[in-house]
């Protein structure tokens, strides 16, 4: 049995972390010869023959994750991890590069993934819910940061819809932003996978990590958006560039394992 080890940010209470591994979204279980375990990269967990780390921005977290291990014929694969970085002398950045095999990026950097890699999005945007949003329900809703948006000055006016990135399943997540004919978010996750729907997008960022979309929304400000709105961007090309991305990288995961099992003998 070929031993697929998946850790990512995964016990926590922000939603697209929790819900960015390629573990939830493929039925790996399918291959009798495959035997697959999911954990939360800041714990040892099992031992593997492969394993897949991420997706999110996790390259810090990955440079001393005890999951990560080293040697004796392991293979070390990034999915859908952020590889721009506010300091790319990182040091700690640099150390987790090397500890990977094969890395797939989900930043875009005009002709492919930031930093040399493959452009590999979120897995999230294998979820059913993308292949038939249901129509939204209201004109603009407002999906925020539950930790930056208060440092950001963003303010939601009374009868706008809003919800933030923590603690509802992905399914009502999901169901939110869907509402939205026009989404307004300040979260990484939540202008994704708005874009993902096809609906209108205004991004308020507050780090680099907002300017690598494979489309990009439209951008505005947390003081401003209200007088922004026309800067609202869809991208209903989106969703079948990543699908296809996906199952790119995810053919050079599966021929990794294939490696695996003749290493194995067979």
């Amino acid at each position: 049995m070929i031993r697929l080890s998946f850790q990512h940010l995964r016990d926590t209470r922000n939603i697209g972390d929790r819900w960015c591994s390629p573990f939830d979204y493929f039925d790996w279980a399918a291959d009798s010869r495959i035997v697959a375990q999911a954990g939360d990269l800041h714990a040892p967990g099992d031992d593997y023959d492969i394993g897949i780390f991420g997706g999110g921005k996790i390259m810090r977290d990955l440079a001393r994750s005890p999951a990560l291990r080293l040697g004796d014929g392991r293979v070390n694969i990034g999915w859908g991890l952020s590889t721009v970085q506010r300091n790319p002398l990182s040091l700690a950045y640099w150390r987790a590069r090397r500890r990977l095999d094969l890395i797939g990026s989900r930043d875009w950097d005009g002709t492919g993934g930031a930093g040399g890699c493959d452009w590999t999005p979120c897995a999230s945007s294998e979820h059913r819910l993308f292949d038939a949003p249901p129509p939204p329900q209201h004109a603009v809703v407002v999906y925020t940061h539950k930790s930056k948006s208060a440092k950001m000055g963003l303010q939601v006016p009374d009868g706008i819809p809003q919800r933030n990135n923590h603690g509802a399943t992905l399914d009502e997540a999901l169901a939110f932003i869907a509402s939205g004919e026009t989404v307004v978010s300040n979260s990484y996750h939540g202008v994704f996978w708005a874009l993902l729907m096809g609906r209108r997008v205004l991004c308020l960022p507050f780090s680099n990590k907002f300017s690598h979309y494979r489309l990009r929304p439209g951008y505005g400000t947390a003081a401003g958006w209200t007088e922004q709105l026309a800067q609202a961007q869809a991208q209903p090309d989106l969703l079948g560039l990543c699908r296809a991305a996906t199952r790119r990288f995810k053919a050079k995961v599966d021929a990794q394992i294939e490696q695996a099992v003749q290493r194995r003998g067979g």
